[in-house]
């Protein structure tokens, strides 16, 4: 095994480790974030209601009655258009609402149902988004309505302090036909010391700090109501696991941050960023073509894909990659992995991964729902700023690795390895959803599959269980 790649960088403290690690730029007015009072927060999806679109197929209002309670005064339910926390500056709460859970996300159809490219100026644009409702807090029209009646709001046990939100969705097919959807909360409230039922820690001269809440995210099925049962998706790592690095704390000579990302507004689920780095997503929102000495090239560089599976490895093996991983994040940021070291055995795939019937989840093969990851939208991004763009929301020609190869060359990137993978595998590095499992069919289990003479269990020596 590459030795760098199960050693701690002595040049690496904790803040570039922080740094790198997240991919959005916390707003200037929160320098800091209040872990230890996420503990009075809680979101909760109380119930999803869905209703057909009359006389337009495929298209459905989907409710989502929701509340904030707070677990350190019994459950008793948060106003979050009256109080200090979720109406201090920079507090937000937002509902994401995306499909298909029972397979990979997609979101198609999340921009317009008839997957026309989205033409226009403005940066931010994903190719595979969900469909989103911001500052639910708000006390605006905009923002969430407050439940009046059981008939407003039902199958909650109080109308007290719930809230509900709609949007209209039309999800359609890729792959297969859309059966389940996601509903997320996510965002913050934020800590400025003013509530008298708000315990704020201490944040000297900080006057505003964001509260990193977990969020929560329930399935639904768009053929009846109601929240679902969990685990419509097939569990791959365990958060538990996770937070064995993740705990904020000194491990070798870095301190590895508790997951919270994108300002504090996605914190402490998987089954949250599953929604928005999908097989379908690159980094494309941000990229443009810069000029001049002062500007970064890579930002106008090649698409970067943020599908979680192909994503997260690479991230974890920045120092054993020959080729780095970067990501263009929000405000164009750079984000680039290279330095990263993971702190443990960068092999042992249990580390993170869980064991399903004996089986583990990293183990070959891979489920036949599972996507190929797309590398090209063929969206026409590479434009100056403020020059119009055009980005391709209809997956159908994205060009896309296959997935079994979308996963191991996140780690194994150099040449030799892609074109065993190739040669050997069957994989393609270059081909269309439409091809995987017709022209392109991986066959890297005959070699790796569980007993064979390259088991991937063998070959990365894993121990155990992880547990």
């Amino acid at each position: 095994m590459h030795t760098k790649s199960t050693i701690v960088s002595r040049s690496l403290h904790a803040g570039r480790l922080l740094a790198l690690l997240l991919m959005v730029a916390a707003p200037a007015h929160a320098q800091t974030l209040a872990w230890g009072a996420e503990k009075y927060f809680q979101y909760n999806i109380e119930n999803v209601v869905v209703t057909p679109t009359a006389g337009v197929a495929g298209s459905y209002s989907v409710k989502v009655i929701f509340s904030v309670t707070n677990p350190e005064r019994g459950g008793t339910t948060w106003d979050i258009k009256g109080t200090a926390p979720f109406q201090s500056t920079g507090a937000n709460i937002n509902m994401d609402f995306a499909w298909d859970p029972g397979t990979d996300f997609t979101n198609t159809g999340s921009d317009n149902a008839a997957l026309t490219s989205n033409t226009g100026t403005a940066l931010g644009v994903g190719a595979a988004m969900p469909v989103q409702a911001r500052g639910l807090q708000s006390t605006a029209t905009t923002g969430a309505t407050a439940c009046s009646s059981a008939l407003d709001c039902p199958g909650v046990a109080s109308t007290t302090h719930r809230y509900w939100i709609a949007k209209v969705v039309q999800p359609m097919t890729f792959v297969t036909a859309v059966t389940r959807g996601r509903v997320v909360i996510e965002g913050r409230p934020v800590c400025n010391g003013v509530d008298p039922d708000f315990v704020c820690p201490s944040t000297g001269t900080t006057t505003f700090v964001n509260v990193p809440v977990r969020s929560a995210a329930a399935d639904f099925s768009f053929a009846a109501s109601g929240v679902l049962p969990a685990a419509a998706r097939r569990p791959i790592v365990d958060l538990a696991k996770c937070q064995r690095c993740h705990d904020g704390r000194q491990h070798g000579d870095v301190v590895v941050p508790r997951l919270s990302l994108h300002g504090a507004n996605r914190n402490e689920n998987l089954a949250v960023c599953v929604v928005c780095h999908n097989p379908n997503q690159t980094d494309v929102p941000y990229r443009f073509l810069t000029t001049g000495t002062t500007s970064d090239p890579r930002i106008g560089g090649p698409e970067t894909p943020i599908d979680f599976k192909t994503m997260v490895h690479a991230i974890h093996a920045g120092g054993f990659r020959e080729t780095p991983f970067v990501v263009i994040g929000r405000s164009s940021s750079v984000n680039d992995y290279s330095h990263v070291r993971f702190p443990s055995e960068l092999r042992n795939c249990s580390s993170c991964h869980v064991d399903v019937n004996g089986k583990g989840t990293y183990e070959l093969p891979l489920a036949k729902s599972v996507l190929g990851t797309t590398v090209k939208t063929n969206s026409t991004y590479l434009v100056a700023t403020g020059a119009t763009r055009t980005i391709s929301v209809n997956p159908a020609d994205d060009v896309r690795i296959s997935p079994i190869a979308a996963v191991c060359s996140s780690c194994h990137d150099k040449a030799e390895a892609r074109s065993h993978m190739v040669r050997r595998g069957g994989a393609s590095f270059g081909t269309t959803q439409a091809a995987i499992g017709t022209k392109v069919i991986e066959r890297c289990a005959n070699c790796h599959g569980p007993g064979k003479s390259k088991d991937v269990r063998r070959v990365h020596q894993v121990s155990g269980s992880g547990s």
